[in-house]
């Protein structure tokens, strides 16, 4: 692996290697999706960072639902420990490309197990080495539970903000915000959707601090500005398409199928996963994060946060903190085998 240039952070001088300036594309060959589609010569789009120096492993970054390799690697940055960025390769998935998405229905494409799958494959054909450390929130929490029981032994996992199972209130949110990209289309859907998942981001409380009754009359913040501003910056950075895609695979989320129920299916790796649930949490809540992981064995680590389930982006302390504990678990276990 070619070390590429790179940059000090803010924090302590510690060195990140740069993104490349566009997404790399890779071939992971003959791939076999869960509802059967073959496609012979599959494709997946990444950014991939190499430090300088020796190389001890491999950290995946896995996407938000509007996560993008430039976003997920500026939140890295923060939250990231010294070591990870010195001496870890980084692998921050993108997508499906285009050519291997055409093989779908528009209503039907990849599943979040098949995405963590084309993940995983796609570290293979790129020679790197089994995933040290795997984890993202949200979306990217499921892509990283899946990830780490697809992988198996050394990969741990950090699952920030999310079900074992998609829930029937994430679902219900999500049909509102494809009936929305439906009706509106490519901009005005888009940043209605946008909308949509805004308001099951964040809380009652964080709104009324910013927007409610006692805030200052005439300085110009108002509730439907802030929602209207996210839904512009959304269209100018993010394809309504890859958007789309990505609602309908997280309503595919369920680690127990075909594996003898969630249960079973995380239990084994049970001792490789940390997950993380938020005091707040409108969306997936701490409980439902809480029950997953008691239940089958894996560990459980809660934040509390105004943000609620945006705490996984904006809390970065409290983060920051979880993930040194999980990383250091993760590279003591690599390191003394």
């Amino acid at each position: 692996m070619d070390a590429p240039g790179g940059f000090y952070t803010h924090r302590r001088d510690v060195f990140m290697p740069a993104l490349p300036e566009t997404l790399a594309q890779h071939s992971i060959g003959r791939f076999n999706f869960e509802d059967g589609t073959i496609v012979h010569d599959a494709a997946f789009s990444y950014a991939l960072t190499v430090p300088p120096g020796p190389v001890d492993g491999l950290v995946i970054i896995c996407p938000s639902l509007t996560g993008t390799p430039v976003i997920q690697q500026a939140w890295w940055q923060d939250v990231g420990v010294p070591l990870a960025h010195e001496r870890y390769a980084t692998l921050y998935p993108h997508a499906f490309s285009d050519g291997t998405l055409a093989h779908f229905p528009r209503d039907r494409p990849p599943g979040i197990r098949d995405i963590a799958r084309g993940i995983v494959a796609l570290g293979r054909a790129l020679g790197l080495p089994a995933a040290t450390f795997v984890t993202g929130g949200s979306m990217g929490g499921m892509l990283s539970l899946e990830v780490c029981i697809e992988s198996g032994a050394p990969t741990h996992a950090l699952v920030l903000a999310a079900p074992a199972v998609q829930t029937a209130w994430g679902a219900g949110w999500n049909l509102v915000q494809l009936q929305a990209l439906a009706l509106g289309g490519a901009t005005h859907g888009l940043a209605l959707a946008r909308a949509v998942g805004m308001m099951t981001y964040r809380t009652e409380r964080e709104f009324e601090s910013r927007f409610g009754m006692d805030t200052l009359p005439g300085d110009g913040r108002t509730m439907s500005g802030y929602l209207q501003h996210h839904g512009d910056r959304l269209i100018a950075r993010f394809d309504a398409a890859e958007y789309e895609r990505r609602v309908r695979a997280m309503d595919t989320h369920d680690v127990g199928r075909n594996r003898g129920g969630w249960r079973n299916a995380i239990a084994p790796h049970a001792d490789r996963i940390t997950a993380v649930g938020v005091t707040g949490d409108a969306l997936y809540s701490a409980d439902i994060v809480e029950a997953w992981a008691n239940a089958s064995g894996a560990e459980f680590v809660n934040v509390s946060s105004i943000h609620g389930h945006d705490a996984f982006i904006l809390e970065r302390e409290q983060i920051r903190a979880v993930i040194a504990t999980v990383f250091a678990r993760a590279t003591l276990v690599t390191t003394t085998h």
